[in-house]
């Protein structure tokens, strides 16, 4: 499928936090409304219960080198560490209406990154069907209110899936999900259970996977995922807690200089569009694997077609 595509690259931007929703989003609005670029951001539209993380130390090999790398306290502030925990963690999407709205208005997607983020991420491959589907209907309510329409699209927090989420968004009219890292759009094959409903993957890594190992000055981590960047379709995953905070000068001279080198922009839901109007799009198994520089286990596309 990425052959369909030149010199693309789709603008994932994630939102985990309150934080990041109240302060990174409108400074990332603001950057790409400088450089005439759409964006797809994903919000979670529950409450914020970072804090829980914690426990991660305990759980994920290599969480704690990871944490110590990109900065945790920097990054995400004593305050958002303590809800869920010490604090009541305050509602994301809920509080944030109108930054949502904005996003819209302004002509980006919007689309869900879950419930509870930290739930989700920790749980979801253990959920059966009930629980799933409890949670994406809790989602999907809290989204149609905010914008008056139903969901379309959704991003898996942490990159975790089942078939059971897989199955809800086939059958709720959803154009495309975005839940895998691999690299090109895919119909998925999860288990035993196909589904009709392309899957666009994250195909490059994501800033806190590399930085502090491919350096930590904005203009060479520009530079590195520049060189990482293919000739068809990209999808680069973005933080509001990073790219958003301290790390907007990374991504704006990733900005610059990927314009200067002919690189276009796009939407996911456009470019999930695309693919459904193009020729046939090949199936992939998702297996639960591991990407470097990240603890935890994600979800990813196979490296052979279905059945091959």
């Amino acid at each position: 499928m990425s052959e369909a595509f030149q010199k693309v690259i789709g603008l994932k931007i994630d939102v985990d936090t309150y934080n990041g929703m109240k302060n990174g989003v409108p400074r990332i609005l603001s950057l790409l409304n400088r450089f005439g670029i759409k964006a797809s951001f994903f919000v979670p539209m529950g409450k914020d219960h970072t804090g829980r993380t914690a426990k991660r130390v305990f759980t994920r090999r290599g969480f704690l080198k990871k944490a110590s790398r990109v900065g945790v306290i920097e990054t995400y502030g004593i305050r958002t560490l303590m809800y869920g925990l010490l604090l009541p963690g305050p509602e994301i999407a809920r509080k944030n209406a109108l930054t949502i709205r904005q996003i819209v208005t302004e002509g980006h997607e919007a689309g869900i990154h879950g419930y509870d983020h930290v739930n989700w991420h920790d749980h979801v491959k253990g959920w059966g069907e009930a629980k799933t589907t409890e949670v994406l209907d809790r989602a999907c309510s809290i989204y149609e209110d905010i914008l008056g329409r139903k969901a379309r699209s959704f991003a898996a927090p942490g990159w975790m899936i089942n078939t059971h989420a897989l199955r809800f968004f086939e059958n709720n009219g959803f154009l495309y999900s975005s839940d895998t890292r691999g690299r090109s759009p895919f119909l998925p094959v999860m288990g035993s259970d196909q589904f009709n409903i392309p899957q666009i993957p994250t195909t490059l890594p994501t800033l806190d996977e590399v930085v502090g190992l491919a350096g930590y000055e904005p203009l060479s981590l520009a530079r590195y995922f520049l060189d990482s960047l293919s000739e068809g379709l990209n999808i680069l995953t973005v933080h509001t807690e990073l790219e958003g905070k301290r790390w907007t000068g990374f991504l704006e001279a990733f900005i610059i200089q990927t314009l200067d080198q002919g690189f276009t922009y796009g939407r996911l839901m456009d470019i999930a569009q695309a693919c459904r109007e193009s020729e046939a799009i090949p199936r992939y198994n998702i297996f639960y694997g591991h990407v470097e520089g990240r603890a935890g286990e994600v979800s990813c596309q196979s490296q052979k077609v279905a059945g091959s």
